[in-house]
């Protein structure tokens, strides 16, 4: 308990090489761009990460990265820990 957990995470799956952020389900980016997503994410630029995810996620997935990169975004910066993927939020 009051561990800051987040629930936005670039992954890089090296058993089949995606790369990728997992939030309410995956979002497929190129390698360099998950990398640098990683970085701004572990810099705590949220701001920088979002913008990335954005210019390379589907259409059908801006809402969805709008909602988590926000919400974890301001909650981290509030000092509260996140809520993990699927606890309460309504889609």
């Amino acid at each position: 308990m009051g561990q800051k957990v987040r629930n936005v995470e670039a992954v890089t799956d090296f058993a089949d090489g995606r790369h990728f952020v997992r939030l309410h389900r995956d979002i497929a980016l190129p390698p360099a761009v998950c990398e640098a997503v990683r970085h701004h994410l572990t810099a705590g630029r949220w701001q920088a990460a979002k913008n990335l995810v954005l210019e390379h996620a589907p259409e059908d997935a801006v809402e969805e990265v709008e909602l988590f990169f926000t919400s974890t975004g301001e909650r981290l910066a509030a000092g509260r820990p996140a809520r993990p993927v699927g606890a309460g939020e309504k889609f």
